[in-house]
């Protein structure tokens, strides 16, 4: 499995109004788009389960400007929509089995040297978020 950056330029023929930019930790800036919420900026791959695993880490990399209540709902309806999955877990235990999946794609990132850094910074801001609710 690995995770690949999605370049804004040439994206579903968007124009630069479609996106939105969100400052790094880093310094960077991350160009996210307005609508396209699940299939945008990252892309997982490696096995069947990517298609989800890319929704869910763009969901999660959008969110990075929101506010800890929107955070919070957000972890909520993950528990509520996975309960075959989640069911007898905390809430803190899912928010951790959240991070330990972000960290493994955190490892996984691929592209030039710069397109990791960008992807990896973006984890990383993912993860100090989820960090809040453990």
């Amino acid at each position: 499995m690995h995770v690949i950056w999605k370049r804004p330029d040439g994206f579903q023929n968007a124009l630069p109004d479609d996106f939105r930019r969100i400052a790094l930790s880093n310094g960077a800036h991350l160009w996210l788009h307005k609508h396209e919420l699940d299939w945008y900026p990252f892309q997982v791959s490696g096995d069947w389960e990517g298609q989800d695993q890319t929704k869910r880490l763009n969901r999660l990399v959008n969110m990075l400007d929101s506010s800890q209540t929107f955070w919070k709902t957000y972890l909520d309806q993950i528990s509520d929509n996975n309960f075959e999955e989640t069911e007898g877990q905390s809430f803190s235990e899912i928010t951790k089995s959240l991070i330990a999946w972000v960290t493994e794609l955190e490892r996984s990132a691929k592209g030039h040297t710069w397109e990791i850094e960008i992807v990896r910074c973006a984890l990383h801001d993912v993860l100090e978020k989820l960090k809040e609710f453990i």
